[in-house]
């Protein structure tokens, strides 16, 4: 049963409310108010049961069924502490173990190019390392020292001629350097 366009039109304005051609008791404003009233008591249950619901927890409050889980003051303190000290636990693992005096960095830096390598094997690597430096710097070479657990290294650049004092220092070490870069790891 197909209806012409005309009145389908008039139909769907006297349910939207915008037609009043056949008065209130037509079926389009029949259906209009069912629509809008259950709308409204939609919206009405929804605000009772929120309403009901504050009630029944203010009710259960006021009776002390409904325990609260209040954190006592002395707990923010107690967990603030504990954060510190976790903090203060994770750092202080994550930090390196502290270098010597005098050791520039924890590992020695990657050379490029042409440089000579010497390993020097002893008892106490640590002050034999200090030594070298201490004699090198004495002679106005600039050398740096770094700590690898127990390796340590000595890097340096020697220009030439060489002092007689440098050369001494290298060969009680057991080694004939030449000018340029040298790198001596002393080893236990």
């Amino acid at each position: 049963m197909t209806q012409p366009q005309d009145d389908l039109d008039r139909w769907l304005a006297e349910l939207a409310g915008q037609d009043m051609a056949r008065g209130a008791r037509s079926e389009p404003q029949a259906l209009r108010r069912v629509i809008l009233n259950e709308a409204s008591q939609q919206e009405q249950l929804a605000t009772d049961d929120d309403q009901a619901t504050e009630q029944l927890l203010f009710r259960l409050r006021r009776e002390g069924l409904l325990k609260r889980r209040r954190i006592p003051a002395w707990g923010y303190a107690l967990a603030a502490t504990l954060a510190a000290a976790a903090i203060g636990l994770v750092v202080l693992r994550e930090s390196p173990s502290p270098a010597p005096e005098g050791v520039a960095y924890g590992e020695p830096p990657i050379w490029r190019g042409a440089f000579a390598q010497f390993e020097v094997r002893g008892r106490a690597p640590r002050a034999s390392a200090e030594k070298l430096v201490g004699a090198l710097r004495a002679e106005g070479v600039q050398a740096d020292i770094y700590a690898l657990g127990a390796i340590y290294t000595v890097d340096t650049e020697l220009a030439a001629p060489l002092s007689a004092a440098v050369q001494a220092q290298f060969q009680a070490l057991g080694i004939a350097v030449k000018p340029g870069r040298v790198r001596v790891e002393f080893k236990p």
